[in-house]
């Protein structure tokens, strides 16, 4: 059986006031061709299909047409709901998304309600996949245990998540195929920084021992960096996102999973580079060597630009993108505070919309305006009431 592991699409996704709804449809239709060239027997997509619980009309066009493309071609498909999906919406649409071959899980469920899932390939085989949606921390964690004792609490949710795989892998038997599908954050997995952080953190995780044994295959999502987890099994592995979402990702090249595995035996597992998304790049330097990098920086698709300073320069800001049109961020790097400055710790004493002044200063290289200040001050008093 020949299998296509793809994770974290993000559709509808807007970042720095930029859709990246465009590079995700090159992006999908290269996968979709190699997986019509390769003849692949399934498709895992374990969780994030969309950026939001509520996307946008074409970002759920694009992604029904890309599962219509494979139930076209016969290639059958489960794919479960990760943090940012909802799962109701997810679970609504797959009552169509059955009719091209797709099976949808928005919850864990039990075995017996479909938490495990068989698909037959082309050629008689049959896959049994585990599938774990992501497990809010709340649907697993008791509230008064969250409440008084964190510690516990986060032991639950690792126990939890270990139940949950362990009932679902007792399913497994020795003629099938057997796979994990989960949305979750495995302790040990290398951010790429661009993930929720609310869901992050070693503390809410499941633990490497937790993935079952007699799994062929272990397919998880959540984690953007793409990456296999060597403590939790040599087959446990993280497609990752198939673009780069921010800047933490400028070093990471995006791949799928491709998995080839028989019935009890070890897989044969390749990752292939996706194709079609815009590069990120970060440059970092003195003002006369970014004039001198503009022609190799105006190839990437995104831009953040960091320029060392002596002084704060006027209309830093605008200069840049005038020179180059594809930046999203630009910071200024100034100079540590002389001795004549404050104290290190005088800072911390001053009133809050003063630190806040003088961040906005060392950013924007201005003073801020006088309604900004009365915001900051209206906004600070709101989260000290809450």
């Amino acid at each position: 059986m020949r299998i296509v592991h793809t994770s974290d699409w993000h559709a509808g996704r807007v970042w720095k006031s930029r859709s990246r709804l465009e590079e995700l449809a090159r992006l999908l239709d290269h996968l979709g061709r190699y997986i019509e060239r390769e003849a692949i027997d399934l498709v895992l997509m374990s969780g994030d299909v969309f950026d939001s619980a509520s996307p946008s009309a074409d970002a759920e066009r694009l992604v029904t047409e890309f599962f219509r493309r494979l139930g076209k071609a016969g290639v059958p498909s489960v794919v479960i709901a990760g943090n940012h999906d909802s799962p109701a919406r997810l679970e609504a649409w797959g009552l169509l998304a059955e009719f091209v071959g797709v099976q949808t899980r928005g919850l864990p469920r039990a075995r017996s309600a479909g938490g495990l899932i068989q698909v037959g390939a082309k050629n008689g085989e049959v896959a049994c996949v585990a599938a774990v949606p992501f497990a809010p921390v709340g649907r697993l964690v008791e509230a008064l245990t969250l409440a008084h004792d964190e510690t516990l609490a986060r032991q639950q949710y690792a126990d939890a998540m270990r139940q949950i795989l362990a009932h679902l892998a007792d399913g497994f038997t020795p003629s099938s195929v057997n796979l994990v599908i989960a949305h979750t954050h495995v302790s040990g997995a290398q951010h790429a920084g661009s993930e929720r952080v609310v869901t992050l953190g070693d503390d809410w995780a499941a633990t490497p021992q937790s993935i079952p044994a007699t799994a062929q295959y272990v397919a998880l999502g959540h984690i953007h960096r793409p990456q296999r987890m060597q403590a939790a099994g040599p087959h446990t592995e993280y497609a990752g996102s198939p673009m780069q979402l921010d800047f933490g990702e400028v070093a990471d090249d995006k791949t799928f999973a491709v998995i080839d595995v028989i019935p009890g035996r070890p897989p044969r597992v390749e990752r292939v580079p996706y194709e079609g998304a815009a590069s990120l790049g970060d440059f970092v330097g003195t003002w006369p060597e970014l004039e001198a990098s503009v022609d190799r920086l105006s190839t990437f698709g995104f831009l953040r630009v960091r320029v060392t300073l002596d002084a704060p320069m006027p209309e830093l800001n605008r200069r840049v993108r005038q020179m180059l049109p594809n930046v999203v961020v630009v910071d200024a790097v100034l100079p540590e505070l002389s001795p004549a400055g404050p104290e290190p710790g005088a800072v911390a004493l001053h009133a809050p919309v003063e630190r806040f002044k003088a961040y906005y200063q060392r950013r924007h290289q201005a003073e801020p305006r006088g309604d900004t200040i009365a915001l900051f001050n209206e906004l600070y008093a709101a989260a000290e009431t809450e």
